[in-house]
């Protein structure tokens, strides 16, 4: 259970930041798909797919969440949330 807890707070943390930097964002990466861990923007991607790749690939520990570079917030579902280990 504690895993969970950690997980939904790596996404709630990046999430935070991830809005807090959306003005900057919008105007150099408007809508490619961000890769965040630890409050930290660590790569763009043009598909959320290959976002999830990317994270999966880098954090095996499954620490890591994507948020899309919008005007409008988007629930993107699974990317949205930290990953889980590989699994799904």
């Amino acid at each position: 259970m504690a895993t969970q807890l950690s997980r939904q707070d790596e996404v709630d943390r990046n999430l935070q930041y991830f809005l807090s930097q959306l003005p900057k964002l919008a105007q150099s990466q408007f809508g490619k798909f961000a890769l965040l861990r630890h409050q930290t923007i660590t790569d763009f991607f043009t598909t959320s797919v290959d976002a999830a790749k990317a994270g999966k690939s880098l954090y095996p520990d499954g620490m890591f969440s994507i948020q899309q570079v919008t005007d409008v917030p988007i629930d993107l579902g699974f990317f949205s949330h930290a990953g889980d280990n590989g699994s799904a």
